[in-house]
Order: C-alpha cells, then sequence, then structure tokens
C-alpha cells in the first residue's frame, strides 16, 4: 500500500501541489490566485481664454477731396479667439479735439460726424469723416443691421467716438478667424482750409466676459 504525502506551495499567484509517493514526485498546479486593488480617478484641465488681433495696413489713405464730392476707403481687420463668449471690436479718436487735424497746424480741425455711441449712426453724416462697417466681407454674426444698415446698398454712417464704443460683437465661440470690414468718408465744407489731415484711430478685440 503506497503512502501519499501531499504539499500546497504558493509562488505569487500560483499554487502548486506537490505529492510524493514513494519514488515517485509529482507536481500540479491547483489554480490561480489572482489579488486585486482598484482606483478609478478623474482628469481635469482648465483652457484659458486667448486672442490675437491684426489690421491690414497701418495707414488708411483717402484721395485728394474737393469739397461737396465725398471720398471713401476700406479696409479690415481680423481676429483669432478661443473664447466661449465671443468677442467685441471696439474703436475710438486718439484726439479728443477731433479726430484729424491739419499736418502743418494742429489747431486746424477737420470736421467728424457726431460720435457714435451705440445706437446714433445716420444715413447722411454730412461734411465731415465718418466711419461704418461693411456687411460684404464681415463675418455674418458680426454685423449688425440696426447700427450700420440693412446692406451696403443702405449704409449708415458715425463719427469716431472719444473713448471706445463697440462697433461689432459676437455672443458665441468660432474656431475660424473672423474679419470685419470696415471703411471712412470724408467730405468737407467749402470753407475747410487747405491742406493735408491726418490723425490716429485705435481699434481694441476684447474677448467677451
Amino acid at each position: 500500500m503506497k503512502k501519499y504525502i501531499s504539499y500546497f506551495v504558493v509562488f505569487g499567484s500560483i499554487i502548486l501541489g506537490l505529492v510524493f509517493s514513494g519514488a515517485d514526485f509529482n507536481v500540479f498546479e491547483m489554480g490561480s490566485r489572482v489579488d486585486a486593488a482598484v482606483q478609478g480617478q478623474t482628469v481635469s484641465v482648465a483652457v484659458t481664454s486667448t486672442i490675437s488681433f491684426t489690421v491690414a495696413t497701418s495707414t488708411i489713405t483717402l484721395n485728394t477731396l474737393t469739397p461737396g464730392t465725398p471720398v471713401t476707403a476700406t479696409t479690415s481687420c481680423e481676429t483669432a479667439t478661443n473664447n466661449a463668449g465671443g468677442w467685441t471690436l471696439s474703436i475710438k479718436r486718439d484726439d479728443a479735439d477731433s479726430t484729424m487735424d491739419l499736418t502743418t497746424d494742429a489747431a486746424n480741425n477737420f470736421p467728424d460726424a457726431t460720435a457714435w455711441n451705440g445706437g446714433n449712426s445716420s444715413g447722411t453724416p454730412g461734411a465731415n469723416l465718418s466711419f461704418r462697417v461693411y456687411q460684404t466681407g464681415t463675418d455674418a454674426g458680426l454685423y449688425s443691421t440696426t447700427w450700420w444698415g440693412t446692406n451696403d446698398a443702405s449704409p449708415l454712417y458715425a463719427g469716431f467716438p472719444t473713448a471706445n464704443q463697440s462697433i461689432a460683437t459676437i455672443a458665441t465661440y468660432s474656431s475660424s478667424n473672423q474679419t470685419v470690414i470696415y471703411g471712412l468718408r470724408a467730405d468737407a465744407p467749402a470753407t475747410q482750409k487747405t491742406g493735408s489731415y491726418d490723425g490716429a484711430i485705435t481699434l481694441t478685440a476684447l474677448a467677451n466676459p
């Protein structure tokens, strides 16, 4: 009669059985033991707002003006932002007295249209300097028909304000660069002193809160 002697040995996660029967020696695997502890983690990150802004030209040149015959010029600016709430374009003149002065004598001002206040644009700006936003070329969400006219065939104009005033705004996110086309119109009374006039305006692109 054979005698059987059994042993169980654990190696890591493996359980081995050892059986001695006389001169015989057998090894067999009893099974696997898996010890595990599981934890989950949430991954998060906050993306901050960025904005970039460029204007097409540093100088806007209007053609030589004969009083009573308006001259115009158009230009553009482009903005890129990841802001979820969109952005706003504002404009102002840098001189509190008038947008443009006679180059050789700052005491001689070129007349301005009534300064834009967010709701006083006009289809008949008069003999002065004014501006407007164009529908054609401006991203649709940025153009206001209330501010600048139903379309480019029925434009509304305003004068440059002394403090930043919104001229285009959008309240939604866009992954693409956005463009605003704007233009200047100049006419002068017959009594306007001859010579070259110049001045400066400032545009600001601001991410909406």
